[in-house]
């Protein structure tokens, strides 16, 4: 396998192919996001962890670029005093096996009365290159830390940090910028639960009620932040089912999302069409917080948000009149069986 490294300038790129342990259920296929890079694996695991709570600050909710925050406990590294570089390894959701690798600076900055030091580094698209981040999609970063050095290896490696990062880019309406602040609030929850950290106490370990407290804080009609499902995806803007989740993609996101299948609901992310599969964030799964890949199928019923379920006042300076209309909508309804023959 041919593998082009990235100058600071440039994205390399790749195809991996992974071969997992699958199941098929009533369902479909599924299978646990992968939690860890091969390439990277023999790499010590260091005490460095992604902060989510810098990560949901409006001031870094991007449409054209990344910015990760990690929180350095590492003692060697914090005494080295030898410049640090993030080998970031990039993938967008919608095309899972495709992968984009870059080393970045990582800049260090202190952090009163811690026992950490905080680093940033920040992904942007080159103006010669392809754009590779681009708003309002799902990615998943893994990072190792290096040493600065001409050529990075093993040689030159800290390790790797525990686990992928997931993060959402914003976009240019309301919906997007929702469906951003959706994703990153359950991206935080999902990664507590990884590390064994306290997860956010306002919601129990259900996975209907995950759904409901995600979403509740930007959409209308939420009663004490909780969103309902039945009220919200009625009306003008009906549930549709799971074979329409591929016509629903090309026409814009489905981060945020609402699936229910029978004893479970969950929240889509992405909708890779190399694969047909979807990406999942789900509540209760096994008593904890997973990301899935599932084969999508026409018996979910589906609740996809539009600009109509936000809530107007959390981003006055958006465009909140577009993406999918009612006219859109039925015309999905309308080629339903078509979609749900080709997806099956």
């Amino acid at each position: 396998m041919a593998l082009l490294v990235a100058t600071d300038t440039s994205f390399a790129r790749r195809r991996r192919y992974y071969n997992y342990d699958y199941t098929y259920y009533t369902t479909g296929w599924k299978q646990i996001a992968v939690k860890e890079d091969a390439e990277s694996s023999s790499y010590p695991m260091l005490q460095v962890y992604c902060d989510y709570d810098r990560a949901q600050a409006e001031d870094v909710a991007f449409t054209d670029r990344v910015r990760v925050f990690v929180n350095i406990w590492d003692k060697k590294i914090q005494e080295s005093g030898e410049r640090l570089v993030a080998e970031v390894k990039i993938t967008d959701l919608t095309d899972a096996q495709t992968t984009y690798v870059r080393y970045l600076p990582v800049t260090i900055s202190q952090v009163a009365d811690a026992e950490y030091v905080q680093g940033s580094f920040e992904l942007s698209n080159d103006i010669e290159e392809e754009p590779i981040i681009r708003p309002a999609r799902i990615y998943r970063v893994f990072v190792n830390l290096h040493r600065e050095a001409a050529d990075y290896g093993q040689q030159t490696a800290w390790g790797r940090l525990p686990g992928p990062y997931y993060v959402a880019t914003s976009g240019e309406s309301a919906l997007d910028h929702a469906r951003q602040r959706i994703a990153m609030r359950t991206f935080r929850e999902w990664y507590y639960t990884e590390r064994g950290w306290n997860r956010n106490a306002e919601y129990p370990m259900d996975c209907h009620a995950y759904y409901c407290w995600a979403t509740g804080s930007v959409t209308k009609d939420a009663m004490n932040g909780w969103t309902n499902p039945d009220a919200l995806f009625g009306g003008d803007t009906p549930y549709v089912n799971g074979g329409q989740i591929a016509s629903l993609m090309q026409h814009g996101p489905i981060h945020g999302d609402y699936v229910r299948i029978p004893g479970h609901t969950f929240m889509l992310l992405a909708y890779d069409p190399q694969t047909a599969y979807v990406w999942t964030m789900e509540g209760n799964y096994g008593a904890t917080i997973k990301i899935v890949q599932r084969s999508a199928d026409a018996s979910w019923t589906v609740g996809h948000l539009q600009p109509e379920h936000i809530r107007q006042d959390l981003f006055p300076g958006d465009n909140i009149a577009e993406q999918a209309s009612p006219d859109m909508m039925a015309r999905l309804k309308s080629n339903a069986d078509d979609e749900n023959h080709a997806v099956q």
